[in-house]
């Protein structure tokens, strides 16, 4: 069925589709169905790759953008195997044969690091194929030939995400590879990509290297004079927020979305789109469609808009729309995200963040949509969830990779789930009913906080005028009538940061009643610093002709503050810091990196970490670099294996001068926590009360069968820790709803871990969600996992057999055997308590598939930026959970 058709509606007028056929992407042993088309536009061509909901295509709203591959330079054929009968062809039109029915191979290589092999019918596919790719080339080669300043004109060739039909018109914003420009910093990229400073433009820029020293100057004094060359824009952007409850769209969303001055920007997020167990187990959700068309149907239809970013973590959503005629501003190689994931261990998504950064002129906006943790009385670990998101969100396509903190503007929105307190829910209604927020309002424990701690710190919040978003009963205006009676509360927010944020508007939207929260949404008028280029041209040579004085005169100078720094007594999960102040006494502007040292892979050992590892320091200027030692899950049991000694000597590096050592030491507090399982079934005692010597011994390989530190040689059966939380969990939990699903406090998390390493006292202290913690990570810090991992890949070849299973574990060492069985045993019978633990199989074999099980240690990563890497990902996901799965749902017996 010829899909040329299709496909052409999703594409610019002047954007030609010169041929379409249907073929499979082999990666690995993963192949997956794909339509594949060339497509012109002027001077440009490239190969689209499309997935379709449906095979064969029956309308172009079945059909998403997977790969776009520009037809470069760097777009080679090679030579490959015919995936069939084991006949060798070369990838060129001369080596297809018509009259073959046989199913060819077609081996494409994009660059160093990417290589495609597609998989056609027939030879008469793959000969069409590959003569519009050599064309393309040849009129490419001929093209950079006349005009080697050309630049990139296709508006499409750039990969993208996550795209419906209508998105994909005009809508090429991604996180493609080529695009990814490494040690460029952010805002010098957005100058010179506007200013036309020498070393700009797409097909320059795109093939940049690595940033040198003078760029990072260049950057620095652009900085400090940008507004010489700048000038004020200003649009307006919306930002949406709405807790849909796991229910599925309205027949319109335009009550919220459809406003009668279309602005500029939309910004829209969403919570607990999927409640569902699959949405816990697996990353895939149909409700993430449904919610993404209902959107784009319910933008002003008098404008047209484009997609720059759509992210989704588990029911955590958000999308960006710019207006088309905005798009060019927004530079597509500025586009970034990230999620960080707040439920247990960090483990479950259903709590957490999600984040989009993007660059609008010489701006950078960056917008946050949160889902924070629940219950009237957890405002502390709502804070805990905020300094989370705000300290782990990363934008990594970045060098260093850029924090929240460090862009212009901030919007965060979402469900914050922070609560009124200390009034009757009778006195609250009455309040609401006389319309008296602002009273009401000293009550909420967000404002509370705002300017008074360090949660939300720098941010605002408009002016309140609206009713509490939360609880209703779900398709009315009612309050909360259930047993709990939930007290209404505002707890969908939408907060903002930095300069030029003017705030038009701030409501909610009780007409949409799907939900038992409200719909809520801000206006904002912006301000931006656009270029004049012109006048930023002659900034440019002015700062260029500064440098070159500065660099023919003077040599870099600093001066340390100290270069000795000694942590004592460090423990587990409870971070360290120093500072290091470095001053540039010289006359010239002063680069800085920490470097590797000779034959290692990293400047700091895992347990050190310096911010920031980089810098450019003006003259008579200082920059302070904070030094933060944390011993966490990634690091404790090498250092409990060994003698307990943190040291490592860092290298200063100063471009165009010389080198400073710094040397860091210090002891860590040994845990039981990251000890091996050989160790711990020979402990009695604490760990604290055990000999250091005595605790490297048993840690050696071997040491089981040589000796313990029990008086009479007996051995437990389990780590005592792993019982005490176990029985605690058992007595104190096992009707508790959320168990595993809801994080700890950390505060809490010390005290455990100090109850566990000093036996004392009897009762573990905390809550019951804070102990569920401390047990996933107590078995997550295990040097060897519950199942070894040398089974690790036998586990997940007879994940669908029990009886193969059982095999497995009557194989490994007896201790790992014992613990394994204990916990089946524990998780089977929080199963019989489903009722009113909400505990299901999935739930269970998801979690801790993911903690019995871990592939060798140095095992080759797969790379998640390909789709075959992300379906081979999911795969052993869903075969560690379907291992442990079968211990859950079948009696374990020997």
């Amino acid at each position: 069925m010829d899909i040329t058709p299709f496909v052409k509606k999703l594409l610019r007028a002047d954007e030609k589709v010169l041929y379409c056929i249907l073929g499979r992407i082999i990666e690995d042993t993963i192949q997956a169905d794909r339509y594949i088309a060339v497509v012109q536009k002027q001077g440009d061509t490239a190969l689209f790759l499309f997935s379709s909901r449906g095979i064969p295509c029956t309308s172009e709203n079945d059909l998403a953008v997977e790969d776009v591959f520009k037809i470069n330079e760097e777009f080679h054929l090679r030579q490959s195997e015919a995936h069939k009968d084991n006949v060798n062809r070369q990838s060129s039109i001369d080596d297809f044969d018509p009259l073959k029915n046989t199913e060819q191979v077609v081996d494409l290589c994009i660059g160093s690091q990417k290589n495609v092999r597609i998989l056609l019918p027939d030879a008469a596919s793959a000969k069409y194929l590959i003569g519009h790719i050599q064309k393309a080339q040849s009129r490419r080669q001929k093209q950079m030939s006349s005009d080697v300043n050309m630049t990139d004109s296709m508006s499409g060739l750039r990969k993208a995400e996550s795209r419906d039909s209508l998105d994909i018109i005009g809508d090429y914003y991604g996180d493609e590879e080529d695009t990814t420009i490494e040690g460029f910093p952010d805002s010098l990229r957005a100058i010179t990509n506007q200013l036309g400073i020498p070393g700009s433009g797409v097909d320059l820029v795109n093939n940049l290297k690595p940033t040198t020293a003078r760029e990072h100057v260049v950057k620095h004094y652009m900085k400090l004079r940008e507004e010489e060359f700048t000038y004020k824009k200003y649009y307006s952007v919306f930002c949406g927020t709405w807790n849909v409850n796991g229910q599925s769209p309205p027949m319109s969303l335009r009550l919220w979305l459809d406003k009668p001055n279309p602005p500029d920007i939309y910004v829209i997020g969403f919570q607990e789109l999927d409640l569902s167990n699959q949405a816990y187990v697996f990353s895939g959700s149909p409700k993430e469609e449904q919610w993404k068309n209902a959107v784009r149907k319910s933008l002003p239809p008098k404008v047209r808009y484009r997609k720059v970013k759509l992210i989704r973590m588990v029911g955590i959503m958000m999308v960006v729309y710019v207006k088309e005629a905005l798009a060019p501003d927004v530079p597509p190689h500025l586009i970034d995200a990230d999620t960080v994931a707040t439920g247990i261990m960090g483990i479950m998504g259903n709590k957490g963040g999600v984040g989009i950064r993007m660059t609008l002129h010489n701006t950078s906006l960056c917008f946050i949509n949160t889902h924070l943790a629940a219950h009237q009385d957890e405002y502390e670990r709502r804070n805990q969830d905020y300094r989370d998101v705000e300290s782990k969100m990363r934008f990594k396509q970045f060098l260093p990779p850029l924090l929240i903190s460090e862009h212009d503007q901030v919007f965060w929105i979402g469900d914050l789930n922070y609560r009124i307190n200390g009034l009757e829910i009778d006195k609250v209604k009455s309040m609401i009913d006389k319309e008296k927020y602002k009273d009401l309002l000293s009550y909420d424990q967000l404002h509370q906080q705002l300017g008074r701690s360090d949660v939300f710190r720098g941010y605002s919040e408009g002016e309140i005028n609206f009713r509490p978003t939360y609880k209703y009963n779900t398709g009315t205006n009612d309050w909360d009538s259930s047993e709990k009676s939930r007290i209404p509360a505002w707890c969908d927010r939408i907060l903002y940061k930095g300069a030029g944020i003017d705030q038009v508007h701030y409501t909610s939207h009780p007409d949409l009643l799907i939900s038992d929260h409200k719909p809520v949404s801000s206006l904002f008028t912006i301000e931006v610093k656009a270029i004049d280029k012109e006048k930023s041209n002659k900034v440019y040579e002015d700062v260029m002709k500064k440098l070159d004085r500065l660099e023919n005169d003077y040599l870099p100078q600093v001066k340390l503050d100290k270069t000795d720094f000694q942590f004592k007594d460090v423990m587990f999960i409870e971070k360290r810091s120093e500072i290091l102040t470095v001053c540039n006494t010289g006359q010239v502007p002063v680069e800085f990196e920490f470097i590797n040292k000779l034959e290692e892979q990293s400047y700091c050992q895992p347990w050190l970490r310096i911010t920031p590892y980089k810098s450019v320091i003006t003259p008579g200027s200082s920059c302070e670099v904070r030094l933060e030692v944390l011993v966490d899950k990634t690091c404790v049991a090498s250092l409990d294996a060994s003698n307990h000694v943190l040291d490592d000597i860092l290298v200063l590096h100063l471009t165009g001068g010389k080198d400073f050592f710094i040397t860091v030491n210090g002891n860590f507090i040994p845990s039981s926590f990251g000890c091996s399982l050989e160790a711990l079934v020979q402990m009695h005692g604490p760990i604290r009360e055990t000999p250091t010597a005595q605790l490297i011994e048993i840690e050696q390989p071997g040491s089981l069968m040589s000796r313990d530190l029990t008086q009479g040689g007996r051995l437990y059966a389990i780590p005592k820790e792993v019982w005490r939380l176990v029985n605690h969990l058992w007595l104190y939990g096992k009707d508790q709803a959320e168990l595993f699903l809801q994080a700890g406090l950390k505060k809490e998390l010390v005290v455990i871990r100090d109850c566990l390493d000093m036996g004392v006292p009897d009762k573990i202290p905390g809550s019951v969600h804070s102990v569920a913690e401390a047990l996933l990570l107590f078995l997550e810090c295990l040097p060897d996992p519950v199942i070894p991992c040398r089974v690790y890949y036998r586990c997940l070849e007879c994940n669908s057999n029990y009886m193969l299973c059982k095999q497995v574990i009557s194989q490994i060492p007896e201790h790992h055997k014992n613990l394994f069985r204990y916990l089946i045993a524990f998780l089977r019978e929080l199963l019989k308590y489903s009722d009113q633990n909400k505990l299901e199989p999935n739930i269970l074999s998801s979690i801790f598939g993911e903690i019995f099980l871990r592939p060798p240690p140095n095992t080759l990563t797969r790379s998640l930026s390909s789709p075959a890497g992300k379906a081979k990902a999911l795969e052993e996901e869903m075969k560690r959970a379907a291992f442990v799965k079968q211990f859950l749902i079948n009696e374990y017996d020997e």
